[in-house]
């Protein structure tokens, strides 16, 4: 009979939350966005509304990352402010960089995030974690244009959100249908943005 190997201990974190005391995308999209809060959690809401009740087909949710991108190109955010944002305003949680040193040292370690990249290669630099090992959104905001048109029709939209009534998300609501009207046409007009 032969002798069993222990398993392989490998350790996996996220990032905001454990690492990182940030909400990049929220702070990103407040800082660039005239009322970019709200535009940021009106999205959010409305992305939990899409994957919890709707349940809509091939939706997954934590797709505000990839929602609020038309407004923070609008509004003129590119790769390199992104990341001198994201290195500016980083905020680490207490004792993340030596549990990160020490942790690595002992086993196969890896960051997976929904984080944009920008904000992962700030992290990695600051606490000295190999980039190669993190899981992230890629993204080079860099490579899509806007001619003006464009871009103040996606701010007109931007502003539009901002006014619609806030989505409260209700626990017990099975579908939309259950929801109040209000919440309802919140949602339609979004889904006709989207």
């Amino acid at each position: 009979m032969s002798a069993r190997k222990a398993p392989k201990k490998v350790f996996i974190s996220d990032c905001e939350g454990p690492i990182s005391k940030n909400d990049n995308a929220f702070e990103v999209t407040s800082h660039f966005i005239p009322n970019g809060a709200r535009l940021f959690t009106s999205i959010s809401r409305y992305d939990d509304i899409q994957a919890d009740i709707v349940k809509r087909k091939g939706y997954k949710a934590g797709d505000t990352l990839k929602l609020i991108l038309p407004f923070l190109r609008a509004y003129d955010l590119s790769n390199s402010l992104l990341t001198v944002f994201s290195s500016r305003n980083l905020l680490l949680m207490s004792g993340a960089k030596e549990m990160l040193e020490s942790v690595s040292f002992s086993m196969p370690s890896y960051i997976v995030s929904t984080s944009y990249e920008q904000y992962m290669r700030a992290l990695c630099n600051v606490v000295g974690f190999p980039y190669t090992n993190v899981h992230c959104t890629l993204l080079d905001l860099d490579k899509y244009e806007m001619d003006d048109q464009e871009r103040a029709e996606v701010k007109r939209l931007a502003e539009e959100i901002i006014k619609l009534p806030m989505l409260e998300i209700l626990g017990n609501a099975q579908s939309l249908e259950d929801s109040p009207k209000k919440l309802q046409n919140t949602v339609r007009r979004l889904d006709e943005i989207f």
